[in-house]
């Protein structure tokens, strides 16, 4: 589909409802939409995704200053609707091509009144309208609207547009502002992998599994004294305890030993023989690990797993700490004398299901984990365009 995005500023305009927009259009185009946005103020942030300013949205403009000075008296004149012809014929004329126009706030706030007035005829000569509604001024204290008739227009709904709020409270307050029902519900979202800074590299190996699988980072080259076998032992114990997992081993093999290749092959067939070979990914077959994509791993981690046999210093587990994330680690020196208060400490003459069952259990009892998961499942913003927005956009127009 074609779809503008209209409202009165865009991004690089810091602002909650700039935000979502930016989001929208992006999460649109990933699912192969071909998005535009209008705006008063703005500039394009993708390539994929143009921007294109129509200077009568911008509330600074004197043409609409002029407007908006004549509104607000009460007595709506040349300046008012020579802005909602002006708009009325130049928005029409961009608009006719795209399959929907979801228009941000405007039809619920009273920034640019004749702009309203103007998308309203739009949509009541047939033009497919979204009012994506953040927020409502005529039942607000703050904005003390009046009761004048020019005011209507964000008072009341508009027979040939579909509402959308952003939260249930808001669609009470619609209704109780209206007298109608909202035609849907969508919450704002998070986008994670923006929030977090991951790279596009790191999203695509967790991206499904972030919101309800364990994910178990393990820091380190392929070496034999790493002791990933055991690692991947407890991957197969929490498995066998019910757990959804994914391990993630970031390192390459050693260049320096003959044997490396050997090893690493052995590690496979051992994933294999505790049939686990999907719940592990070795990272740097996939890419080569940099700084940027270390910092993402330890980002999408929701533990550190480090059941080494011997180490030098270990400067994953300082690492990890820098995340806040836990960690569960081999009871060797020097990794005891370096773990932080807190760090799960192992004797690695126990066996794989214990410490399985002990990592489960840490986790289980972690507030930031339970916290960061129902966040991930909630208020994702692929989760909630799938479900929630793409759906609205097959939907007929009112």
């Amino acid at each position: 589909m074609r779809i503008a995005i209209i409202h009165y500023s865009s991004w690089p305009v810091i602002g909650g409802v700039e935000t979502v927009i930016r989001q929208h259009a992006q999460l649109m185009t990933r699912h192969r939409h071909s998005v535009t946005i209008l705006c008063g103020m703005g500039s394009t942030f993708s390539p994929d995704v143009p921007t294109r300013v129509i200077p009568e949205l911008d509330w600074r403009n004197p043409i609409v200053t002029a407007s908006q000075e004549e509104a607000y008296n009460g007595n709506p004149g040349e300046a008012y609707f020579k802005l909602v012809n002006a708009l009325d014929k130049s928005l029409g004329k961009i608009l006719q091509s795209f399959d929907w126009t979801i228009v941000h706030n405007m039809f619920t706030m009273p920034f640019n009144l004749a702009a309203t007035q103007a998308l309203g005829a739009l949509a009541d000569r047939g033009m497919k309208v979204i009012a994506w509604t953040h927020d409502l001024a005529a039942i607000n204290p703050d904005y003390q609207i009046s009761q004048r008739r020019v005011f209507s227009s964000i008072r009341e709904r508009h027979q040939t547009v579909k509402y959308v709020t952003v939260s249930d409270n808001r669609a009470l307050e619609f209704k109780s502002m209206t007298g109608f029902e909202v035609d849907a519900v969508v919450p704002n979202a998070l986008d994670f992998a923006g929030i977090w800074g991951i790279s596009s590299e790191v999203t695509n190996l967790v991206d499904k599994d972030l919101p309800n699988s364990m994910i178990l980072f393990f820091p380190t080259r392929i070496l034999e004294r790493k002791n990933i076998g055991f690692a991947l032992q407890i991957v197969s114990a929490l498995r066998d305890l019910g757990q959804s997992v994914h391990l993630l081993i970031s390192g390459a093999s050693n260049l320096y030993n003959r044997t490396a290749t050997e090893h690493l092959a052995a590690l496979k067939q051992l994933a294999a023989e505790l049939r686990i070979t999907e719940l592990v990914t070795w990272v740097n077959e996939s890419f080569a690990v940099d700084e940027p994509h270390l910092r993402s791993l330890y980002a999408v981690a929701d533990a550190v797993l480090y059941p080494s046999r011997q180490e030098g210093f270990g400067l994953p587990l300082l690492e990890a700490a820098a995340f806040r994330l836990p960690i569960f680690c081999s009871n060797i020196e020097p990794l005891k004398s370096i773990a932080h208060s807190g760090t799960h400490l192992f004797d690695l003459r126990d066996s794989p299901r214990n410490i399985a069952s002990r990592i489960r259990t840490a986790l289980e009892q972690d507030p930031g984990f339970q916290g960061r998961k129902q966040l991930l499942r909630k208020n994702s913003a692929e989760r909630v365009y799938v479900e929630k927005i793409e759906p609205l956009l097959q939907e007929p127009s009112i």
